[in-house]
């Protein structure tokens, strides 16, 4: 359920950016990257066993 996050940060930047609100846009791309790399940072020590 918490990698929905993702999909709806990046479907709203790209509605944003249909619309030609670039900083919006930004935002929302920085926003889903950011989560992303926290979310395979949590996976990759908890799951994967890697030290990161």
């Amino acid at each position: 359920m918490y990698m929905f996050l993702p999909f709806l940060t990046i479907i709203l930047g790209l509605i944003f950016a249909w619309f030609e609100n670039r900083i919006v846009s930004l935002f929302m791309l920085g926003v889903t990257v950011i989560i992303l790399l926290i979310w395979f940072a949590f996976h990759a020590t908890s799951h994967l066993h890697i030290n990161l």
